[in-house]
């Protein structure tokens, strides 16, 4: 019988805690970003904000389709957060507004809902929520804009680029998967992907990461893909199965997790230990999934996992604990669902809080782009 969610959740922790510090580095701008607002303003700030025209910023989520399990909750999460800094006067006195619309998993529907909004000369826009959406957004940022936060980790954008991109760089997700199953002496793994972005870019980082010489003595016994629509991978897990491999890493997001996790269920592959990457480390997916979850699940996640009481910086302490609060306020359970979109939010409100509401998609690159130590107010990394 699969254990229950929430000890999935702290083997997930555990496993981020056993990868080290690179990880922990690699988060800065999505874990160590978290900037609440600094100090509670009067009630006479707040209402000031009101009497002002609202700043907008534009989202493009997937609300619903296979991305909905963060999707969704980014939405909560932006306008939860909306909400806080109107209570703190807004953006130098303007209430902030997330204009959210919804994407539904769709490249095509998340190009068409962005063009507009790029061509009315918007300096900013967060996109999400998994690769190929976001991927396909971002191919209509030109140099003068708009600043695009996508809330997926995709590959790396590029340095100087008008893209900045939420989570942990791919190839350091595949690292750390590659160093836990090692230190269990798992060298013979298996990967399923999906057919979607996600899966690519994530076989492909896979790959790269077997190449470094740590990793030497460990093989890649099977690789399965299968679409995201599908609603079967049986066929496939049963090519695996016959590899006999130690453990499983299934590179995949949101709904297309079900497909998998019940065709190992009924093909009894439940034993395998499993990995898989931490778009569903979601206490909601995995309540719908309990019942079929592999006997050992694993998640490699950010530094908000642990709780407040176990973080010695007292400032990245602070910081956890009022996206903790925030978060279960609106009766979510704080994870990586809320916290992908929650962290680049409150980089770029502090950006527009130093730059104003005036602010070109080239300043609030610079000031994105800038040391912290350049930055007014910001927070700083680990």
């Amino acid at each position: 019988m699969a254990a229950s969610t929430g000890t999935h959740f702290r083997r997930g922790l555990r496993l981020y805690k056993l990868f080290g510090s690179a990880l922990l580095f690699g988060s800065i701008i999505a874990a160590c970003g978290t900037s609440s607002t600094a100090t509670l303003k009067s009630p006479g700030s707040a209402n000031a904000a009101k009497s002002q025209s609202p700043y907008v910023i534009h989202a493009i989520l997937s609300i619903t389709g296979a991305g909905s399990i963060l999707g969704s909750r980014e939405a909560k999460a932006l306008n939860v957060l909306a909400a806080q800094v109107n209570n703190n006067g807004g953006i130098q006195g303007h209430p902030l507004k997330f204009e959210i619309q919804d994407n539904r998993t769709s490249p095509t529907v998340a190009v068409s809902l962005a063009t507009p909004i790029i061509s009315s000369g918007s300096p900013l826009l967060f996109v999400g929520s998994i690769v190929a959406p976001d991927q396909a957004v971002d191919a209509l940022a030109g140099p003068s804009g708009p600043f695009i936060y996508d809330f997926s980790p995709i590959e790396n954008p590029k340095p100087g680029s008008m893209v900045f991109a939420a989570g942990t760089p791919l190839i350091m997700d595949a690292e750390a998967y590659l160093t836990f199953l090692k230190s269990k002496a798992y060298d013979n793994v298996s990967i399923i992907t999906s057919t979607d972005a996600t899966g690519v870019l994530g076989y492909r980082a896979l790959i790269e990461a077997l190449k470094l010489p740590q990793f030497s003595s460990m093989h890649l016994v099977a690789h399965q893909t299968f679409s995201p629509s599908a609603v079967s991978a049986n066929t496939q897990l049963s090519i695996i199965k016959a590899a006999n491999p130690q453990a499983l890493i299934i590179w995949t997001t949101g709904s297309p997790l079900g497909t998998v996790l019940n065709g190992m269920s009924e093909l009894g592959m439940d034993g395998i230990p499993t990995v898989t990457d931490n778009g569903n480390a979601s206490q909601a997916e995995l309540k719908n999934f309990q019942s079929v979850l592999p006997k050992h699940t694993y998640f490699p996640t950010p530094p908000f996992y642990l709780p407040p009481a176990e973080i010695s910086n007292s400032e990245v302490k602070a910081k956890v604990t009022s996206f903790d609060s925030a978060i279960t306020s609106i009766g979510g359970h704080p994870g990586n669902p809320y916290a992908l979109a929650w962290d680049p939010a409150q980089l770029v409100i502090k950006a527009l809080q130093k730059l104003g509401v005036g602010a070109t998609a080239g300043q609030i690159q610079n000031y994105m782009h800038a040391k912290p130590s350049q930055r007014s107010g910001s927070i700083r990394p680990l």
